[in-house]
């Protein structure tokens, strides 16, 4: 029996060391989406510095800064001895190679295409910091909203539910294609994207496209900082065109980051796109 013990007593080190490590961790997000993730998962204690662009939850205003987004300092990363730094995987893998390189834990996570990557990275967030449960709950959470709101849409329009072109930029003219987490909440919601037959994730699109796609309704997507495309700068581009959704005057400015930071903001973002269904004519701007 004596024997035994010490084994005993490892075994349960080893399995209580993922919650142990993420109560001392010293994490650095490279980016919002990763950030509002483990606020999800009641991880923000252990965040010491995010990304400038990190406007969400509230507290991270009183966090160091450790650069943009596509230009984390080194040295400023390594200043604050995090324990973990974790970044997006097409935006930060020369940044974590770097910091792995010199001793630093890293993990990689990809969430901007699809809502599929926003569930791993969450099951994957919940695996290495002990929180399991969370990001199951957080994941649940998400499967019901959306399917909840997704009833609610199809009650709501029994004839048909209005398609959407959800526009990001205007120079160039820049929209929601097939491949990204906004078609995602679309298809989820069982809105019709306009543009759900180009294959690319945001394509450049000229205004002949646009009126061969012809949406119902014209979503005008703004960042809460930085990227604004205005219903005037909108209106320009098509005066005088025989754009469906400018003739009927259902273009709708939504204006969330959730709708660029893909993670477990979503119901947030399914929300406001929802809302632009009803949203009627007078150029409405909607926020969360």
């Amino acid at each position: 029996m004596k024997r035994i013990l010490p084994f005993l007593a490892a075994f349960l080190l080893l399995c209580w060391s993922g919650p142990a490590q993420a109560a001392s961790a010293r994490i650095v997000s490279l980016a919002p989406s990763i950030t509002e993730a483990l606020d999800a998962l009641g991880l923000m204690g252990s965040v010491v510095a995010v990304s400038e662009h990190d406007d969400y939850p509230p507290r991270v205003a009183r966090l160091p800064k450790i650069g943009g987004y596509a230009t984390p300092s080194i040295e400023r990363i390594l200043a604050l001895r995090p324990t973990l730094v974790i970044g997006e995987s097409t935006f930060h893998s020369q940044a974590l190679a770097r910091l792995s390189g010199m001793g630093v834990r890293t993990l990689s996570l990809t969430m901007h295409r699809s809502l599929d990557q926003v569930d791993a990275a969450l099951r994957i967030l919940g695996k290495e910091l002990g929180r399991n449960e969370e990001a199951a709950r957080a994941m649940r959470k998400i499967r019901t909203g959306l399917e909840a709101t997704r009833r609610k849409i199809r009650t709501a329009h029994p004839g048909g539910v209005p398609s959407v072109l959800v526009v990001v930029w205007h120079d160039p003219l820049t929209v929601a294609g097939r491949t990204n987490y906004i078609h995602d909440i679309l298809t989820r919601l069982g809105i019709p994207n306009a543009a759900r037959r180009i294959l690319y994730s945001f394509p450049q699109v000229d205004r002949e496209t646009v009126l061969s796609l012809d949406p119902d309704i014209v979503v005008l997507a703004q960042a809460e900082k930085g990227m604004a495309t205005t219903r005037e700068t909108f209106d320009a581009l098509f005066r005088g065109l025989p754009l469906r959704a400018t003739r009927t005057g259902r273009v709708v400015t939504v204006r969330s980051d959730s709708l660029f930071h893909p993670g477990p903001r979503v119901l947030e973002a399914a929300t406001l796109l929802a809302g632009t269904l009803d949203a009627g004519k007078g150029g409405k701007t909607l926020v969360p």
